[in-house]
Order: structure tokens, then sequence, then C-alpha cells
């Protein structure tokens, strides 16, 4: 019995080790990197040239930990946080921007703890547009013309480059869904796993995992990223994000809803509309 049960390991072994022999490049690197570029949503595709949007985070979730210990205490902080208003914009240029109004008559040391909710809304929003934007916006896979290694192992495609100091590594499904993106740098790793809602018009980011390690271990974020989307005027924008994880060892969970969204389309597309 032993020795078959030893015999039966020995075969998987080498049945695994024989597929990882098998992976091969593929014959035409260019035209399935074509492929797989176009098999996902982008909205600048669909004729989107920016957004503006009102984000309002649930204070009650994020402070549901400090209610238990101060009840009174966070029901202040929730009604002064709730005359903040927050707006997020995507411009010509690219790039995302959050803005916010600010609270007049405030002490110096509610204007210390507001400054702390803005610069962390703003680092929070920024890592959440980097990466839905690679998706979204920009796109997850190098251009076809530029140096890449692609090779075929099984149901999956092994891909592998670099973009300046980073070596990125992407693992696809034959039918280019990504099931996992690494990025090495100098400075940090990264590893994301997207998951997706498969679409008439390509793949739709609908959730992630990812994790991000530097030198500094205090740095160190788990995440966990939910998105639903809303309608607009034949786009698919952003209606809710759920976001929960870890940051330097302190747990954190809050969800924003996106609402007044402004969209600009390309002028051979359409004019601006919203809604």
């Amino acid at each position: 019995m032993a020795l078959s049960k030893l015999c039966l390991s020995t075969l998987a072994c080498c049945a695994l080790f024989s597929t990882c022999l098998r992976a091969q490049t593929v014959p035409n690197p260019r035209q399935v990197i074509t492929e797989a570029r176009q098999a996902y949503y982008n909205l600048p595709a669909q004729g989107m040239a920016g957004f503006r949007c009102s984000v309002t985070p649930n204070w009650e979730t994020l402070l549901q930990d400090a209610r238990k210990e101060n009840p009174t205490g966070a029901d202040t902080a929730i009604n002064l946080l709730k005359q903040l208003r927050f707006v997020v914009t995507l411009g010509e240029d690219g790039k995302v921007k959050l803005t916010h109004n600010e609270l007049a008559g405030q002490s110096k040391q509610s204007n210390d703890g507001l400054a702390q909710i803005y610069g962390g809304m703003e680092q929070m929003t920024s890592g959440f547009y980097d990466t839905w934007s690679l998706f979204i916006i920009n796109s997850p896979l190098p251009q076809p013309d530029s140096k890449f290694q692609l090779q075929a192992g099984g149901p999956l495609y092994l891909l592998a480059y670099t973009e300046g100091t980073a070596e990125i590594a992407t693992t696809l499904s034959k039918d280019f869904a990504i099931s996992e993106m690494k990025v090495t740098t100098p400075e940090f790793d990264s590893v994301i796993h997207p998951e997706f809602t498969k679409t008439p018009k390509g793949f739709l980011l609908s959730a992630y995992t990812a994790s991000y390690e530097s030198k500094n271990p205090g740095e160190a974020t788990h995440l966990r990223v939910l998105i639903d989307y809303q309608e607009i005027d034949g786009l698919q924008m952003l209606r809710k994000l759920g976001l929960s994880g870890s940051y330097g060892g302190s747990q954190f969970s809050i969800d924003l809803a996106f609402s007044d969204c402004q969209v600009t389309k390309k002028p051979a597309v359409a004019a601006s509309s919203s809604r």
C-alpha cells in the first residue's frame, strides 16, 4: 500500500513537472496580445473623454469600531464628517483628482483631524484609481509591438515583461481573463488577483484582492475591493465601492457611493451628458 501511494505520488509529481516543461512560446504572440487587449471593457474606447462624480463615504461603517468605545464621540465625529463634500474628476490629462470643501470655524484639534481624513481619502482614492484605471482607462497588457515573453502552458498564458524598473508577470486564461498580476520593483512588491464580469463589450473589473509589500513593514497593505457600476449614457461608471483590509496591521472597512456623475464624451461620439 505504501509503495502504491509512493508510486502515485511520484507519477503526480512527474505529470506536474511535465506540464511545466510543455510550456511553449506562442507562435504569434503579438496577435494574441492584440486580441487580449481588445477583450477588456475600456471607457475611452467606448467614447469617454472624462468624468466628474460626487463621492460620499459611509462614515458609519468607517467609525463602527470607534462607536463601540465612545458612542457620543462617534456621533459628534459623524455629524461633522457628513458636512464634507468630495468630488473625483478624470480630466483630459488622464489623471484622477480628488477635491473637497473646507469646513470653517473648526478648532485646531478638529482641523488636524480633518487634515488626516483628507489625506486618507486622497491616498485611498489614488490607490484605487491606479488599479481601476489600469483595467478600465488604460490596458493591463503591454503594447503588441513592445518587448515581452509569452508562453502557453496548459489552459493558461504566462506573460512577462518590464516597464521601467518594474518586472511584471501576468497569468491569463485562454479567453484572456487575467487571474494574477505580480509586480516587482526595487521599492515594493505587489500581487493583484482581479475578478471580472463578462459583458458584450469586454471584461469589466468587478472586484480584486491585492497585497503591497515595501521595505517598510509598517506600510504593508492587504486589500479587498468590491465594485458596483451604474450605466450613464451607455457607459459603465462607478456606483459603489466596498473597500476592506489592513494597512500596517491596522484593519479598515469603508463603503464609497458615487452620485451626480457627469460624463464627457469625445466630440466624435457625442456631447457631455449627465445623470
